[in-house]
């Protein structure tokens, strides 16, 4: 017989993963850019626009501060963005492009 014959009738196997192996799909750029972003005008707003000395002269976040962003933007993501590096420099850019775009300072790129 044929290995159509053979197997005509016969499900497709689906590969499986390993057991304990987990995918690490993370969240998409522009999503986490987005967060960055609201978390940002958010911390304007209450933290007033005197604070933002706290801040400058950037890129890099006080450590406070960027352990905030990222519980807000866990909190609003709904999953945590710990397991996925490259999405906490995405947070911290959209973080920062929305302060420099508030102040007119042009645009930044963190480097953490």
């Amino acid at each position: 017989p044929s290995p159509a014959q053979v197997f005509a009738g016969r499900a497709p196997v689906k590969p499986h993963a390993k057991p304990g192996q987990v995918a690490k799909l993370g969240p998409s750029r522009p999503r986490v850019e987005d967060v960055g972003e609201h978390v940002a005008q958010k911390w304007i707003l209450t933290r007033g626009r005197d604070n933002i000395r706290d801040l400058l002269p950037g890129p890099i976040l006080p450590t406070v501060i960027d352990t905030e962003l990222l519980i807000e933007a866990e909190k609003e993501l709904g999953h945590s963005l710990r397991p996925y590096p490259e999405a906490r420099v995405w947070l911290r850019d959209g973080f920062w492009a929305r302060v420099y775009r508030e102040f007119d300072l042009g645009v930044g790129v963190s480097s953490k």
